[in-house]
């Protein structure tokens, strides 16, 4: 079982220090909804990644795992850290972070936020975006060690570069009291420690304006009373003057035609663009290309090519399942690869494979064919992998859509975020972080995990994020940038 170890503090709530500076620490938060947006909830129009409480210490019931990819007994019923390894996860959210703090004793974790530049003039000006122009809004979180009053306190910003701009400079203490004082508690077995604390919704606005940042950027959060200024808060910001470009080929397989011959064509996502550029890659730093939008009709092809009839035979006539009456989808998706270097429009040249390095091309295709199994569920998608995990494993460079799943944003980009290197964020072998399957509201993991019914029987539940699951951990922004599909612009 992991160890916690819990903030420390060397006076209780409630007590005053010795010092006449009260003592807290400050955090910036994701809003729930987007001041910028009109309130609308966040949809990964940003990039925020911060240490969660619920990550590192016993908070969340973990009501029934036993998925195969964890490698750990059954778990039923209880209260632990969603991370498997909390001591592990903390030393992530240290790195990249120039000169880290220690306010009070206090171990401290930054928030990452990660936004396009605006407003860029230059040889670097392909690496600004319209996107973030109005800036982003975050709240303020105010955690107390000492019990704060309204004493003439106030925190003040310094940013790192003269690009990155905070608004409002300044906040009064009073502007925390002047909201309702909340607690939580960091161990749910034993009800304590509890943490006091303040939030300030949408209490500062973010932008990166007139410039890149040419390495992770900084704000500093100082508390002052009088003379007596300490360091409380950071936020880092992650570099964005070296964009990531992906290249994105829609391969629409058309398997049947209707009675009138017509081709029947899976009814694909409305936006890809704004899904990939405004929702999900962005959040890497990543901007990517739709560079077609292909037909790949096999049903025309039959007549003359003979492989192509047979997989449309197998496919119709369901041969692809294994003993357990379950279709296999990584068959499915293995002959549409196949297919598709033989006959396909956008296929890289010089015969490279499209799982092949030698190329900055990913292929998305979408298919009517829905996979079910025994017990009907079904497969929603399928990226494209070789090799054995922890020996050679490479994900390769496209990824099937099947039928019942062609317009879902995290199925689309969950597969996708396979093509670009990243493993489920449950996956033992694969994944540097291991969280429990289906907590938590990233693009890279399910949206349900099991519970055991009256009966003592696995069911599934929704996970409480589901339908709102738009996030990327600042570890995957890394590991997707360094994906053999991504091209790194270099400025000139």
């Amino acid at each position: 079982m992991a160890i916690c170890s819990f903030p420390k503090t060397s006076s209780l709530i409630g007590k005053a220090s010795t010092s006449c500076l009260r003592r807290f620490t400050i955090h910036f938060r994701r809003p729930d909804t987007l001041k910028q947006k009109q309130n609308a909830p966040y949809k990964g129009e940003y990039g925020f990644d911060w240490l969660r409480d619920e990550y590192i210490y016993p908070i969340e019931k973990i009501k029934y795992d036993n998925h195969l990819t964890n490698a750990r007994k059954k778990i039923k019923n209880k209260i632990l850290p969603l991370c498997l390894k909390p001591k592990k996860l903390k030393e992530e959210y240290k790195k990249d972070v120039e000169n880290p703090i220690k306010p009070y004793e206090q171990d401290y974790y930054p928030a990452w936020l990660s936004i396009f530049a605006c407003d860029v003039q230059g040889n670097n000006a392909d690496a600004g975006s319209e996107l973030h122009k109005d800036g982003v809004y975050l709240d303020l979180q105010l955690d107390e060690i000492d019990e704060i009053i309204n004493d003439g306190t106030e925190i003040f910003f310094k940013t790192s570069d003269p690009c990155l701009k905070i608004t409002p400079n300044k906040i009064a203490i009073s502007e925390f009291l002047n909201t309702s004082k909340e607690k939580r508690k960091l161990n749910e077995k034993i009800g304590k420690p509890e943490i006091h604390f303040y939030k300030l919704e949408n209490a500062v606005k973010i932008i990166c304006q007139g410039d890149t940042l040419k390495e992770h950027g900084q704000i500093k959060v100082f508390a002052k009373l009088g003379s007596t200024e300490i360091e409380v808060g950071q936020l880092m910001v992650y570099q964005n003057d070296i964009i990531g470009k992906a290249n994105i080929f829609v391969v629409n397989v058309i398997t049947k035609y209707d009675n009138n011959n017509n081709k029947i064509i899976p009814q694909s996502h409305p936006s890809l663009d704004n899904l990939f550029n405004s929702q999900s890659f962005n959040q890497a730093m990543i901007k990517v290309e739709i560079k077609a939008i292909e037909d790949f009709d096999l049903f025309a092809l039959k007549e003359k090519e003979e492989d192509v009839k047979k997989f449309l035979d197998d496919i119709n006539n369901s041969i692809f399942v294994d003993e357990n009456s379950r279709t296999q989808p990584s068959v499915v998706r293995n002959n549409l690869c196949d297919l598709y270097n033989h006959y396909g429009k956008h296929k890289p040249k010089d015969n490279i494979s499209i799982n092949d390095e030698g190329h900055y091309n990913t292929y998305l295709l979408f298919t009517n064919k829905v996979i079910e199994w025994k017990n009907k569920d079904t497969v929603k998608g399928i990226a494209y992998y070789s090799g054995t995990p922890k020996r050679d494993f490479e994900w390769g460079n496209m990824f099937v859509i099947f039928g019942n799943a062609l317009t879902e944003d995290h199925t689309i980009v969950h597969e996708a975020g396979h093509s670009f290197s990243l493993p489920h964020s449950f996956e033992w072998s694969l994944s540097p972080h291991i969280f429990y399957h289906g907590y938590t509201e990233n693009y890279m993991d399910y949206s349900q995990h099991q519970y055991l019914d009256s009966k003592r029987k696995p069911r599934l539940e929704r996970n409480k994020y589901s339908g709102n699951m738009y996030s990327f951990f600042k570890w995957q922004w890394d590991l997707m940038r360094k994906d053999k599909s991504i091209e790194i612009l270099q400025k000139e």
